[in-house]
């Protein structure tokens, strides 16, 4: 685990520098933490790694998920977190380990697709943005969200995944959408269809989709294209 008191900048242009670039400057440090925390916890171990590993980092986490619920991390991250905004230690890492877990658990599985740590990662994500918290039949509609958010981008032809996605933005509805910007322009960048494009072109198209999807989520006219 990095020893950095804070995650590394993401790269320039990637979907989750957008996602940041478009977050709120007083959520954006919990936000960032968040998506990094994820990527730690849920990190797949190598196809001839023994799984007994990931569990010792598991078990390792769930600890620290305590920890921090008392105030009392070890990770320096989680600890500059709490330092520079105190109310984040309402935020329920236990649900981003259970999440990874689950999907250590069933990855192997031809029939299953790991998402419990997306689906987590969103709702927590909706917590850390939304003020007031949203209803807990919405943060489950963002959670399903970033579920199938992920389908997508394993499989930008995945209609089924583009539909759900849609039914979901149906359910979370107009309103709380001002909140969700970030995660709705990380949405947004996902869902534009693959083209060839040179690096340049590539890059002014990203802003220019990121730019659009922030402005319609702040007037509540947010749709998937």
């Amino acid at each position: 685990m990095s020893e950095a008191q804070h995650p590394a900048a993401p790269a320039p242009g990637s979907r989750r520098y957008f996602t940041l670039l478009y977050t709120p400057e007083a959520r954006r440090e919990q936000l960032h933490t968040l998506l990094a925390l994820a990527d730690e916890i849920g990190a797949a171990p190598l196809a001839s790694a023994d799984h007994s590993v990931a569990h010792v980092r598991l078990e390792w986490w769930r600890q620290e998920a305590e920890r921090f619920a008392r105030g009392e991390p070890q990770h320096p991250w989680l600890r500059a977190l709490l330092r520079e905004h105190p109310a984040a230690a309402s935020l329920d890492l236990q649900s981003l380990v259970q999440a990874a877990a689950l999907d250590l658990a069933t990855h192997t599985l031809a029939s299953h697709s790991a998402h419990a740590l997306r689906r987590a990662l969103f709702e927590l994500a909706a917590q850390a943005l939304c003020a007031p918290p949203l209803a807990r039949e919405l943060a489950r509609s963002v959670g399903e969200l970033g579920a199938n958010l992920q389908r997508l981008e394993s499989d930008p032809s995945d209609a089924q995944a583009r539909g759900a996605l849609q039914q979901q933005l149906q359910q979370i509805g107009d309103a709380p959408q001002r909140s969700l910007t970030p995660l709705l322009v990380w949405l947004a960048l996902a869902a534009q269809r693959p083209q060839r494009r040179a690096a340049l072109l590539e890059s002014l198209t990203n802003n220019l989709i990121a730019w659009s999807a922030a402005r319609r989520a702040a007037r509540g006219r947010f749709r998937l294209q």
